[in-house]
């Protein structure tokens, strides 16, 4: 194990050798691909089709021997926009995957997302986002609890998009990602029939620039946008 940023910013040997063997398969069937990952930077491509790798997205669960990480892997067409996408949570022996145009899967089976339409029957995944965003987490949290009816945080924002995409929650606030945490979800979650973007609005099938990703049904996204904008617009 070793710390990047700081002790909150961990890498695991694990880390590094399922990004190498996620990068090797690639270059077998997409060898002109542009791929970016986590751990090992870039290898530049001529394709215009992207691939983004997050070979465990949950680093820190997955040292603490929680099961709340998965492996995240995401291909960008050449128009930018999320094409393909899946996210693996191996301590559930899960797979959701999605494909531009052809709905979600879960374990090959059709996903669909929650039918909730009012916020206070809501079960809303959250994360407190990056370190400058931490002096929110706690108004966020007042803000939501007093408005839906209970909030989760796990380790993978992976995860969490891929539990809105199939119903296991209802939205997801996951503010402050990189596109390797969470492109996969969004696809997930866009291909299940929910909404995705930031507080400025929809993201129409791009990662949200902001990397603060808001995830849900369309009766649910629009009354989330308006609790958070009024804790992370602030004295902005």
């Amino acid at each position: 194990m070793q710390e990047k940023a700081g002790p909150w910013d961990l890498v695991s040997r694990a880390d590094l050798e399922t990004e190498e063997v996620i990068r090797g398969v690639l270059s077998q069937h997409r060898p002109d691909d542009c791929v970016r990952g986590e751990e090992l930077g870039t290898d530049q491509g001529t394709t215009g089709v992207s691939w983004l790798v997050d070979p465990i997205d949950g680093t820190t669960s997955y040292l603490y021997g929680r099961a709340d990480w998965a492996v995240s892997v995401a291909a960008f067409g050449p128009d930018g926009r999320v094409a393909a996408g899946v996210v693996v949570e191996p301590a559930y022996g899960r797979t959701s995957s999605a494909t531009r145009g052809c709905g979600t899967l879960v374990d090959d089976r059709p996903a669909s997302l929650s039918s909730t339409t009012t916020l206070d029957q809501a079960l809303v995944e959250i994360n407190f986002g990056r370190r400058d965003q931490h002096p929110r987490a706690g108004a966020m949290v007042d803000v939501l609890l007093g408005e839906v009816r209970d909030l989760r945080r796990g380790g993978s924002a992976a995860s969490s998009l891929a539990h809105a995409a199939s119903g296991r929650a209802d939205a997801v606030w996951s503010p402050g990602l990189q596109p390797w945490d969470g492109a996969a979800g969004v696809l997930l979650v866009l291909e299940a029939g929910g909404i995705v973007g930031d507080l400025d609005g929809p993201s129409g099938g791009r990662w949200p620039e902001s990397g603060d990703v808001l995830a849900a049904p369309e009766a649910l996204w629009e009354p989330l946008r308006d609790l958070l904008a009024g804790v992370y617009h602030r004295d902005s």
